[in-house]
Parts: C-alpha cells; sequence; structure tokens
C-alpha cells in the first residue's frame, strides 16, 4: 500500500555540526569519540519505489568532535543526478561502545538524535504529503524545512535524545552498517548483530 510505503521511507527509507564541543556532547567521554571515523561517507545511487520517487543517496559526516549528520536524498529520476524530490536529515552525537560480542570484526556505536527535519523538494511531493498528513502536518512547502522530532508520522517518531544502537564494518575506509541504519529511527530491538553489505558508504 502506497501510504505504507510513503511512511517507511518518507521517514527515511534517511545531516554538519560545529567543530567545538558543545552541551550535546557532554554525555560523551574522550575515549568514547569514534574520531578514527572522522570524515565524510557517500553510498552510491540506490533505486527505491515511494510514490514517484525512483532512487536514493545517503551521505554521513562523522566530526573529531563526537558530532554525526545523516542525510538521504530522494529524486525522482532513476540516476540522482535531478533535482532533489525530498531530503530527510538527522544530527547529533555518536559514541564508541566497543566490539560487539557476538562478533568481534564488527564495533559498536550509539547514535543520539538531536535534530530531524524533512525538506520537501517539488510541489508532487508537497501534494502527497500534505494529502496523507504526513506527521500531522498539512502546510508542508516546497523548499521549507521540517522539524519532526516527536511528531507522528504514520508509524514512528524520533525524538531528541533517542538513542539508536548500530554496529558497523570498516573495510579499508568504507564504512557497512547494521541492516536497520537507513532509517535511524527510534527503534525498541536489539542492536543489530550483522551489517549491511548492500550499503557501502565511501569515504569522500
Amino acid at each position: 500500500m502506497k501510504l505504507a510505503i510513503a511512511s517507511s521511507m518518507i521517514a527515511i527509507s534517511l545531516l554538519s555540526f560545529a567543530c567545538s564541543k558543545d552541551d550535546d556532547n557532554d554525555g560523551q567521554t574522550i575515549e568514547e569519540i569514534p574520531n578514527q571515523l572522522a570524515g565524510t561517507y557517500k553510498t552510491d545511487c540506490t533505486a527505491n519505489g515511494v510514490l514517484e520517487l525512483s532512487s536514493s543517496n545517503r551521505t554521513i559526516d562523522f566530526s573529531s568532535v563526537g558530532d554525526f549528520d545523516k542525510q538521504e536524498v530522494y529524486y525522482a529520476g532513476d540516476s540522482c543526478t535531478d533535482a532533489p524530490a525530498l531530503t530527510y536529515k538527522v544530527k547529533g552525537t555518536v559514541q564508541a561502545k566497543g566490539s560487539l560480542p557476538e562478533n568481534a570484526e564488527l564495533d559498536m556505536l550509539n547514535f543520539s538524535v538531536n535534530t530531524a527535519v524533512i525538506t520537501p523538494g517539488t510541489q508532487g511531493i508537497v501534494d502527497t504529503m500534505n494529502t496523507l498528513k504526513f506527521c500531522g502536518k498539512t502546510d508542508w512547502a516546497v523548499g521549507a524545512e521540517s522539524n519532526i522530532e516527536s511528531l507522528d508520522c504514520s508509524g514512528f517518531t524520533i525524538k531528541k535524545g533517542d538513542v539508536i544502537s548500530d554496529v558497523y564494518d570498516d573495510k579499508d575506509g568504507t564504512l557497512y552498517f547494521g541492516k536497520t541504519f537507513a532509517l535511524l529511527l527510534n527503534q525498541t530491538g536489539d542492536r543489530p548483530t550483522e551489517v549491511d553489505l548492500d550499503t557501502p558508504y565511501h569515504k569522500q
């Protein structure tokens, strides 16, 4: 059903903080900041079937002081080359939690959410989101960034302070995250124990 697909994918399936330490990092210790990951990582263009959107790519920035900035961009065409139709961003802080007990080849990360925003890029998407009353809103507008923290977005809610447990594997500078990483939503399940090998994040 298109509404269900829209709810999960517009919700993403989805970010640069200042380089100075601020209150958002108060929960971190120096040892927990994964500064070895500092940099920008981006996926290849991938296909999806959300509404009239046909392709997407994802980017995540890690700062050297423990911030993350994750972005997913969706396009109407199939090659991620036209104007963005929808952009979803999540910003926050990240903590390293050591190796995964079940698989020492994977390392654990905790993502703490600070902000989550959606920006429609086309009138077609705006009309669809307003018709769906996506996130309870009927005032979506082209190019207007909307904060969605704590809103009920047709099956998911993401809140400031939510902590998402994940894993990753660093293969020569290419990162692979857990299979639910694209969503970066308020998860209640266990930490993933395997990574999504179909979605590599290449260091830029």
